[in-house]
Order: structure tokens, then sequence, then C-alpha cells
């Protein structure tokens, strides 16, 4: 999994905003990118745990939850305070960028953890309607 960064842009976009504006914009700001860096270490942390090898979907699913609904509220936030904030369109286009590419990946680990929960399903389903079993295995000498 690619390693997910905290924006840069977020220090330099309270500096934008005019001085009348800038504390009740940046203190917004600041508490929206707490929450997304705080969602982004718990994946990160994840993901550095489990040392090259593939990932529960079902796992990095749940986990990716808050970090999407961080960066969606922080995307909403900084839509509707563009002009208010003075918020560069650059940083709002980098912003939806990165969270298309975040949806992307929690997307699609999600169908997966999806279609593994319907196979164990199934396969449950199947061992309980008397569906032949595989044979076990002869035990003992031969």
């Amino acid at each position: 999994m690619r390693r997910l960064l905290i924006l840069p842009f977020l220090a330099a976009l309270i500096g934008f905003a005019s001085p009348a504006f800038a504390q009740s914009c940046g203190d917004e700001l600041q508490k929206l990118s707490k929450q997304r860096e705080a969602a982004l270490q718990t994946i990160n942390g994840m993901v550095a745990a489990s040392k090259g090898k593939q990932l529960d979907p079902a796992v990095f699913c749940a986990r990716s939850a808050p970090l999407n609904s961080a960066e969606n509220a922080m995307l909403a936030y900084m839509i509707k305070n563009k002009d208010w904030c003075q918020i560069p369109d650059e940083a709002i286009a980098q912003l939806k960028a990165t969270h298309a590419r975040t949806a992307s990946f929690s997307g699609k680990a999600c169908n997966v953890a999806a279609q593994i929960k319907k196979m164990k399903e199934q396969a449950a389903q199947g061992a309980a309607n008397g569906a032949p079993q595989a044979q076990p295995l002869p035990a003992g000498p031969l």
C-alpha cells in the first residue's frame, strides 16, 4: 500500500487568510487536520505492523472509515469557506485528488472484504445443507 501523507499545504493555508479570519479558519482547519492525521497514523501503523504481509481487507475497510470521514469533513469545510478563509483553489484540488485516491483504495478493500464474507457464508451454508465434504486422508501405517 502506498503510504498516505498529511497534506503539506495546511500550514500554508492558515497563513493565506487575512488576520481577521485567520484565527477562526485556522483553528477549524487545524482541528480537522488533527482528526485526519490521527486516522492516517492508525492506518500507517497498521501497514507498518503488517511488515509487508497482506492486510486483512475487512480490518483495513473498518479502519479507513475515519480517514474518509475526516477528509470529507475537511473538504466540505474548505469548499464552504473558500472565500471567507481565502483558501486557494490549488489546496482544494490537492485535497480532492488525495481524497479520491483514499476513497478508491478504501472502496476496493471494502469490496474485497464483502466478497470474502459472502464466500464464507456460502461455504458455511453449503456445509449446513449436507454438501459433500472433503474425504479425510487415511491415517496410520500403510
